[in-house]
């Protein structure tokens, strides 16, 4: 059996970005407590680990450092809901390079509507995504280090409230305005307007053609 990796087998943080082909999609899985038990091949490639490796850890292995905790609780929530959520994310490869993501988090349920587990598509994202995100990716962490998640989470909300919107509306917004393929998909010239009087059904529609995923 493989060994569980933790956050004490993070590798020292090295700033050199892994570039990801605009084709590729990362695929993982993982059990209702966020365990691995898929990682497709470019998961594995990019993140630099076997499936052997990956499979029995905590998704978490990967999170780096750069990446506020309090994103990853909203995230948290969402699919522990059974509602589909987006987020853009710096991960960790396993030599301490870094890679940008967008994921689109499935929750899997049966029959019974019993969360069996989730799955996580990722696709690359443009350079003017990364610039729009990384500001307040950058005030959250600092205000994480100095006063917890508690306080991040403070200024999220009063964040959030200041600009009329929430999580999920400005990950949709970031995307579309910074998408070359936007427009071609459906989304018009002025996609933040499409994107408000879009119907939920449509908009996942195209947000899967976006990520490659049907």
């Amino acid at each position: 059996m493989s060994k569980i990796l933790t956050k004490k087998d993070r590798p020292a943080v090295i700033d050199e970005e892994i570039l990801i082909p605009d084709e590729e999609v990362l695929i993982s899985k993982t059990d209702p407590k966020g365990i691995i038990t898929y990682a497709n091949e470019v998961f594995c490639k990019v993140a630099g680990y076997t499936e052997e490796e990956l499979v029995g850890s905590p998704h978490n292995c990967i999170r780096h450092p750069d990446m506020p905790r309090i994103m990853f609780e909203i995230v948290w929530q969402h699919i522990k809901d059974r509602e589909n959520v987006m987020a853009v994310v710096k991960n960790l490869a396993k030599d301490g390079r870094y890679y940008w993501v967008v994921t689109d988090f499935v929750t899997e349920v049966n029959a019974d509507r019993e969360v069996t587990g989730y799955t996580a598509y990722r696709r690359p994202v443009s350079d003017k995504v990364i610039e729009a995100i990384t500001p307040l990716y950058r005030a959250l962490t600092a205000i994480e280090a100095i006063d917890g998640m508690e306080a991040s989470e403070k200024f999220l909300v009063e964040y959030f409230a200041k600009r009329n919107t929430n999580y999920d509306d400005m990950v949709e917004d970031i995307i579309v305005n910074n998408c070359h393929k936007a427009e071609i998909l459906g989304f018009g010239s002025k996609p933040s307007e499409t994107l408000k009087q879009m119907p939920k059904a449509e908009k996942k529609s195209l947000f899967d053609k976006l990520f490659g995923i049907k």
